[in-house]
């Protein structure tokens, strides 16, 4: 069964979804990180959750989505195995998240330090390490499942729209 949208509306649908999974987990990911597991920690993940998704959704949506989409296609043909498809989408999509996330998370969390940089540099293959398998694993499969437990083919139809 496919999964994965077929229109533009139903592509917004998953991307809210994908972006809800994967910036909820990584703001966990990240307070804790610093913070260590407490129960203040789940709070402080949980009030800067809005903010996260907001910046994320926007960067996915306007930005990384649509990059992520020419450049792996640069990398895949349409022959190629379903596992090689998945693995270098996700690494085009996480590679361009990551990157623009781990800047604001810190300038979120902290403001506008002289370390940012630093920290933003240093944020990029922690976030790496956690993102890409969290997303080939957990979040792509169970997103997935999801999106089309909810929503089966041909229940979001716009006339004349197409990816």
């Amino acid at each position: 069964m496919n999964k994965m949208p077929i229109n533009k509306t139903e592509h917004l649908v998953y991307t809210f979804l994908m972006v809800i999974f994967m910036a909820s987990a990584m703001t966990a990911y990240n307070v804790i990180l610093h913070k260590g597991f407490s129960m203040e920690s789940l709070k402080i993940a949980w009030l800067m959750f809005p903010f996260t998704f907001i910046a994320a959704f926007l960067c996915e949506w306007f930005l990384v989505g649509k990059l992520a989409m020419r450049l792996s296609h640069k990398f895949l043909k349409e022959d190629d195995l379903l596992l090689k498809k998945i693995l270098i989408t996700a690494l085009c999509f996480v590679t361009g998240m990551v990157v623009l996330m781990s800047f604001f998370g810190p300038l979120i969390a902290n403001g506008l330090q002289s370390n940012l940089f630093e920290i933003w540099i240093k944020g990029i293959p922690m976030n790496f390490a956690m993102a890409f398998p969290l997303q080939v694993i957990i979040a792509g499969p169970l997103v997935g499942f999801v999106f089309r437990k909810f929503f089966p083919i041909g229940t979001i139809v716009v006339p004349g729209e197409e990816v």
